[in-house]
């Protein structure tokens, strides 16, 4: 039986049409042997693996169930949520908009996937910044547009070039994304940049996407936004959620803010989709945005001390490179000198030093020498982990 290519690209945009390396076999594996009962230390993973959700939004949680509230609701999410988002919106962009331009899915992937398909088809061009997200490939080109990719290079030392990525722009280009702070290299992007685009798509009636997942887990301020531009609110559409910020990963509770339209035909979509996400665990995101707020600076406050420990014990990595955008949940590994992929560094280092990362090489091209390190334990198992990585690089390069 034939199946379709898609699951091909989510694992991998596969340029080259040659079989794709999957990103995510390193920490699949790491997972598998940790159930064998291995102690495996796991970087591989974009959360804090030794932190819980709020208890106040767990019980919340707990009694709307008991409560009986476990039945269908409103596809684009109940008002209380929806007021609940729009404020805290309002508080990490400046841009005020009411509950008509929220809808809330089932976690930010399927919010980015829901708004590709209402937004493109085939002949359409969206524009995308690699390194990104290992799945945002397969989410927009599933739609039939075409994927056009701005890479980013150790030659310009991981920076933008902004007119590169205005010179990707054509007359076919019906959206540009950006991920905010970026993952993986936690980079963001100048407020020169953001007004150069917003005027170029108003221009154009291009649509600009913002995936924020990250944004409450860096200092506030410290990222340039589009939201408060004169224009703005009509062609752009801002994708969060509460994974990261909250230590929510496994509710899976996101949302899309944009014009009201773009709502109500999310709204439709929701109905082939998912049918509404349900009502106990939109009561207990509301309490998480409300009553734990001080959540995400808990989070940014542990991310920069383990961000600290770790370097503090990642000292002799030569001759690979350190990348590091001082904030965020990751530190990157540029492991191009040792003349090996991505892949085979983490696959051997897994093996030989029970350390699980993830290679970039689904992250488009050129993350195919980039290695992820996730911020995801604390103490002593950093402190080891870190040691066994400059333990690894060594007897690495000196086999060269």
């Amino acid at each position: 039986m034939k199946y379709s290519s898609l699951t091909r690209r989510i694992v991998n945009d596969n340029p080259t049409g040659d079989d794709p390396v999957d990103p995510w076999a390193v920490h699949i594996l790491a997972m598998q042997r940790v159930a064998q009962g291995d102690d495996i230390t796991l970087l591989s993973i974009g959360q804090e693996t030794d932190e819980t959700t709020p208890d106040i939004v767990v019980e919340k949680a707990v009694q709307s169930l008991q409560g009986g509230r476990h039945h269908y609701v409103d596809m684009k999410g109940e008002l209380h949520l929806r007021e609940a988002v729009a404020e805290y919106h309002a508080s990490l962009t400046g841009q005020v908009l009411s509950s008509d331009n929220v809808t809330i899915c089932t976690g930010a992937q399927n919010a980015l996937y829901s708004v590709a398909q209402i937004l493109l088809e085939a002949g359409d061009e969206v524009v995308l910044v690699a390194p990104y997200y290992t799945t945002y490939a397969a989410t927009f080109g599933a739609s039939g547009a075409t994927v056009v990719t701005v890479q980013v290079t150790a030659d310009n030392d991981y920076e933008l070039d902004p007119q590169q990525l205005l010179d990707a722009i054509t007359p076919r280009t019906r959206a540009v994304v950006l991920n905010t702070p970026n993952n993986p290299l936690g980079s963001c992007y100048s407020a020169e940049l953001m007004q150069q685009l917003v005027q170029r798509c108003l221009a154009n009636d291009i649509w600009l996407i913002i995936d924020t997942v990250y944004l409450d887990t860096v200092a506030a301020g410290s990222v340039a936004l589009p939201h408060s531009i004169p224009g703005a609110e009509r062609i752009l559409i801002t994708v969060g959620s509460l994974s990261k910020s909250h230590r929510m990963t496994g509710w899976r509770v996101g949302w899309v803010i944009g014009p009201g339209e773009l709502s109500s035909h999310l709204a439709t979509l929701a109905v082939c989709m998912h049918y509404g996400l349900p009502p106990f665990i939109q009561d207990a995101a509301a309490v998480a945005i409300r009553q734990a707020a001080t959540t995400p600076q808990t989070v940014r406050t542990v991310m920069q001390e383990r961000r600290a420990l770790l370097l503090q014990h990642l000292q002799d990595t030569a001759p690979t490179r350190l990348l590091d955008s001082g904030q965020g949940m990751f530190i990157l590994l540029d492991v191009s000198p040792l003349g090996t992929s991505a892949h085979d560094f983490a696959m051997g280092l897994l093996a030989a030093k029970d350390v699980s990362v993830l290679p970039c090489d689904g992250f488009g091209p050129g993350g195919q020498y980039l290695v992820r390190i996730g911020l995801c334990v604390d103490g002593q198992q950093l402190v080891e982990a870190g040691r066994r990585i400059c333990d690894y690089i060594a007897s690495e390069a000196e086999a060269m």
